[in-house]
C-alpha cells in the first residue's frame, strides 16, 4: 500500500479506460505533493467518498450526461471531507463539514460554489453525517424523490415496480411508494436482500431475479400482475433483461421513470429488446438525472430527514475502508454485492 508523509497524499488517477469490467490496472494510486490553496480557497480532507454506478460511466468516453474523467485525471466522487484551512473562518470554519465533489483523494483545493456543495451537519443534526452521502443526498435521495413525485405520481391505485430495488435509491423508492398507498413490487438478487424489502420495508411482491424460475423474471412477473393487475409505474434503475420482463407487463398508459442502466455500464449497451412496448402500450418514459433538479434538494433532505427520525423509512449504508481499497468496493457495486448505500471511509 503507498503510503503518505505530511506534505503528500494519496490520489487515484484515471489511467486506461475499462474493457468490460473494471480492472484494478485501470487506476493508479499515486503519492503525489499534497495541493497548495490559494486566497479565498480551501483546503480540504476527504472522510468519505460516495460509491456510485455513475463511476462507472465517468470511466469511459461513451455519450453521457457530463464530461467523462480524462485519463491521468483524479477520479470523479462526491464526498464528505473537512475543511483543514480557510480564510473565511465564519462561511468555512476549520473543522466544519461539507459536502463535495472532491474526488478519489485525501485531500483537494475547495472552491465554493463549485466543489464544495453545502454543509454537511446530518440535517441539523437529525442524521448521522454519512447519511448526507445516503438517505438525503443529492445522487441518493434526490433522486428517488423527483422520481416518485415528479415523474411517477403513484397513488392508492397505482401498481409500482421498482427494479434494483434493494439498493439505495430502490430501496427508498419503494418506500416512498408505498407511503403514497401504492402497491410495490420490488426486483432485487439474493435471498437476503429480498427478505430486507419484504419483512422491513414491507414491499407487496419481491422477485429475486437470481431465484426466479430458469433465471426467467418475466414469468414471475407475469404470476404477481395475475393478481394485483399490470404495471402502472416503473422505476427502473438496472435496464437490459430486468427492464425487458417489466415492459411486457406495463399497462395502458402506463409511467416509466429511467433513473439508471447499470446492467449496461461495464460495456454492455445493447439497449431493450422489447422498446416496442412503449408504442404498444403508450408509454411514458421520462428520463432524468438528479442534478438537473438541485432546486428541490432543501425540500428533499428536510422531508426525508423527518421521515427517518419518525420511523416512517429505513435506509442502509454500507461503509467500507481505505482508500486504496476504491477499484475493488467499485467492482461490489456493478455486481450487486452490497445492500443500500456504498461508501468509502477514506
Amino acid at each position: 500500500m503507498a503510503t503518505t508523509s505530511a506534505l503528500t497524499h494519496r490520489a487515484f488517477r484515471l489511467v486506461s479506460r475499462p474493457q468490460g469490467a473494471l480492472k484494478d490496472t485501470d487506476l493508479k494510486l499515486c503519492v503525489e505533493p499534497r495541493p497548495v490553496r490559494e486566497a479565498g480557497q480551501l483546503l480540504m480532507r476527504n472522510l468519505y467518498l460516495s460509491i456510485d454506478p455513475t463511476h462507472r460511466i465517468w470511466m469511459s468516453d461513451k455519450p453521457q450526461y457530463m464530461p467523462c474523467v480524462e485519463l491521468g485525471d483524479i477520479m470523479r466522487s462526491a464526498s464528505i471531507a473537512v475543511v483543514e484551512e480557510s480564510d473565511d473562518p465564519v462561511s468555512y470554519a476549520v473543522g466544519d463539514h461539507y459536502v463535495c465533489f472532491g474526488g478519489c483523494c485525501e485531500y483537494f483545493v475547495g472552491i465554493p460554489g463549485a466543489n464544495v456543495l453545502y454543509k454537511a451537519d446530518g440535517v441539523a443534526g437529525l442524521l448521522p453525517v454519512t447519511a448526507e452521502l445516503s438517505l438525503c443526498s443529492l445522487i441518493i435521495g434526490l433522486t428517488a424523490w423527483h422520481g416518485v413525485n415528479k415523474i411517477l405520481c403513484p397513488d392508492s391505485k397505482s401498481v409500482v415496480c421498482v427494479s434494483g430495488a434493494a439498493g439505495a435509491v430502490g430501496s427508498l423508492v419503494g418506500q416512498l411508494a408505498k407511503l403514497k398507498g401504492a402497491t410495490v413490487i420490488g426486483i432485487a438478487g439474493g435471498e437476503e436482500k429480498c427478505n430486507w424489502l419484504k419483512k422491513d420495508l414491507s414491499f407487496d411482491h419481491v422477485v429475486d431475479y437470481k431465484a426466479a424460475p430458469g433465471g426467467n423474471v418475466e414469468q414471475a412477473l407475469a404470476s404477481i400482475v395475475s393478481d394485483v393487475g399490470p404495471i402502472t409505474h416503473y422505476f427502473d434503475n438496472v435496464g437490459g433483461a430486468t427492464s425487458d420482463a417489466v415492459l411486457l407487463h406495463m399497462a395502458l398508459n402506463s409511467k416509466y421513470a429511467l433513473c439508471g442502466s447499470i446492467s449496461e455500464y461495464d460495456d454492455n449497451w445493447s439497449g431493450q429488446k422489447n422498446f416496442n412496448m412503449i408504442l404498444m402500450r403508450r408509454i411514458c418514459v421520462q428520463g432524468f438525472i438528479c442534478t438537473d433538479h438541485v432546486d428541490e434538494l432543501n425540500q428533499v433532505r428536510t422531508e426525508l430527514a423527518q421521515l427517518a427520525s419518525e420511523g416512517k423509512i429505513q435506509y442502509k449504508e454500507d461503509i467500507r475502508e481505505g482508500l486504496e481499497n476504491y477499484p475493488s468496493t467499485l467492482r461490489l457495486l456493478m455486481t450487486g454485492s452490497n445492500t443500500g448505500k456504498l461508501i468509502l471511509k477514506v
